[in-house]
């Protein structure tokens, strides 16, 4: 019998529509991966599995019984668990305590049979000790059971976490995000992890992970979405060959969804580029011929005990497009916010101009030149678009006339008075934009231009970097629409597990796909992983005869059942009658 099934859920935020006619299903036993770009609502569709948000339309059913008016805690009793993508552990317990607390929760100890010491509190927590040890040997924490949580590096923790989880002796996980942070190394060892915990443990999982190298290696079966809708579904090899799913994650318009994400068309340039205001001086030198504008060595950085990039050195040269590109949460970001002071830099050297600026405020950097878009705009939204405009003339020290903005963009004047909050996506970034022009930069990094926008939008903005090119302004670049970004770039650093795996020039690596598609796709285990994956299915797609179905999921293993799934669908056939057919060909 399927385990979970969804059933046409929708989601709403207001008029923003984040899930539109989602359904998929999650067999017992298998490990369901949950894939797609920024905002395609992964997060969202995982939440509401999980019972944080109430979905606006659609059903969810949990082992036969609906979860529709089902609490978190709820849900917890029935059998989901879920870890967290940032850490939530207490670190001022151990290890072994950690684990032990959650069966205390789902127990049947109290605080009156504790007080008086009745045998059931001696035997529930023995028993509670037992599992603890159990799980950790499981997961290789064997020599970790006795010390704090919050002393142990990311690797680790990510492993506790996910015991966390076990202890609740739980049907199935929602594991969110479990490689985030993780190097190569460790990311191999936790989808090998993954498989034994499903084997020992008897549960099945929802991965949602940006790692693609982990989902293709561990799960058995895999739906992509994207714009809030199911994009393409399939067994790992299939999906990362799949032009619809390559062409989401490159950023290519696909026709299926162009339709409905289409904005009114943003104009941003003439037939003639706009002149910007000149990049400022600022009283430091400018760099010399030969020379790059901003430098960076070894770069480290990270947020709490989590370091997210490595050993990341890259440059930038005066009047010259960077980009940086790479699967979600391989630390394009993270190595932003590090260059602009937003987070501080561990180890490494950043240089702006010749001048270290490790450690400086991003305030001072900014007055230095370097101007940072951050990814989801940085935007005041109850603030008018002039008043924000101004903002940016302040925050420099330079006066500058409004009207430079607005000879770019010449519909935010018609907007000047408007709330930056009720613009659609593609005005809020061009007022983002704007504000970097009115700050004169001579270096602009821009993360994430186009996340949430259709892809129609994204060509016109693209249009702005050109034109910040011909005006001699350098620009860095982080970006999901791969092929808009290499098409304005000069040259481009490839992103992996939180450092820098290939650099080239842009026009090399718009030659090679196999190298960006699998940079963001990773590989499938049959390519290059000794984990194997079975070839499994759950009838996505078809509707068997439920009392047929019944028999065949309770006789056969999920894999089994997945092939003979995707084998009745393909001949548009039954299910159940496929499996009395193959049943009556079998000798006595």
């Amino acid at each position: 019998m399927t385990m979970l099934r969804v059933r046409d859920l929708g989601v709403r935020f207001g008029g923003l529509v984040a899930l539109s006619g989602v359904s998929l299903d999650l067999n017992r036993g298998e490990i369901l991966g949950l894939i797609g770009p920024n905002g395609a609502g992964k997060t969202t569709l995982f939440n509401c599995v999980s019972g944080l948000i109430q979905p606006s339309e659609g059903s969810i059913v949990f082992e036969g019984r609906s979860l529709r008016f089902a609490a978190p805690d709820e849900r917890a009793r029935r059998g989901i668990a879920r870890t967290f993508q940032n850490l939530q552990l207490w670190e001022s317990m151990t290890v072994q305590e950690n684990l032990q607390v959650p069966m205390d929760a789902v127990g049947k100890r109290n605080t009156l049979s504790d007080a008086l010491g009745l045998p059931l509190s001696h035997y529930a927590e023995r028993a509670a000790a037992e599992r603890a040890r159990a799980i950790l040997h499981v997961l290789e924490l064997d020599g970790y059971g006795s010390r704090l949580a919050g002393d142990l590096p990311a690797g680790i923790q990510r492993r506790v976490e996910i015991g966390r989880a076990l202890a609740m002796r739980p049907k199935l996980v929602l594991l969110d995000e479990p490689a985030a942070g993780l190097d190569a190394g460790e990311t191999e060892r936790l989808a090998s992890l993954l498989r034994t915990v499903r084997d020992r443990f008897h549960v099945s999982m929802l991965l949602v992970d940006h790692d693609m190298s982990l989902v293709m290696k561990v799960c058995d079966y895999i739906y992509v979405l994207d714009f809030g809708k199911v994009l393409a579904r399939g067994r790992p090899g299939d999906v990362r060959s799949d032009r619809k799913v390559i062409a989401a994650y490159l950023g290519e318009a696909t026709p299926e969804l162009v339709e409905s994400t289409e904005e009114p068309p943003v104009v941003v340039t003439a037939e003639e580029p706009k002149r910007l205001p000149a990049p400022r001086a600022n009283g430091h030198r400018p760099a010399t011929n030969g020379n790059p504008l901003l430098e960076v060595s070894g770069l480290a950085a990270g947020y709490g005990h989590l370091e997210v990039i490595r050993d990341v050195t890259l440059t930038v040269g005066a009047g010259e497009v960077v980009a940086c590109i790479g699967a979600n949460g391989a630390g394009k970001t993270t190595t932003l916010r590090a260059i602009s002071g937003v987070i501080r830099a561990r180890s490494g050297r950043v240089a702006f101009d010749g001048n270290n600026i490790i450690g400086s405020s991003p305030e001072r950097i900014a007055r230095m030149g370097l101007a940072h878009i951050p990814e989801g705009r940085g935007l005041f939204p109850s603030m008018s678009v002039e008043d924000t405009l101004r903002l940016a003339t302040d925050s420099t020290g330079a006066k500058v006339k409004l009207e430079a903005a607005y000879e770019v963009f010449p519909r935010l004047k018609q907007r000047r008075h408007q709330a930056v909050g009720t613009l659609s996506g593609g005005e809020q970034q061009m007022v983002a934009m704007a504000r970097a022009v009115l700050a004169q930069p001579r270096l602009l990094m821009i993360d994430e231009m186009s996340q949430g926008l259709a892809p129609t939008i994204v060509r016109q903005l693209f249009q702005m970097i050109d034109v910040f090119k011909q005006q001699g302004t350098a620009v860095l670049l982080v970006e999901q629409f791969v092929e808009s970004a290499l098409a304005v770039a000069d040259r481009a650093y490839v992103f992996e597990h939180g450092t820098i795996a290939h650099e080239a020039s842009a026009d090399e690596l718009r030659r090679d796909r196999n190298l960006i598609s699998g940079s963001y796709l990773g590989s499938t285990a049959g390519e290059a992983s000794t984990i194997q994956v079975a070839a499994n299915g759950n009838g996505n797609g078809h509707k068997p005869h439920p009392e047929l179905m019944e028999i065949v999921s309770m006789r056969v293993p999920a894999e089994v059942k997945r092939a003979l799934e995707e084998r009745a669908e393909r001949e548009g056939r039954p299910v159940g009658a496929l499996a009395l057919e193959l049943l009556a060909e079998v000798k006595p």
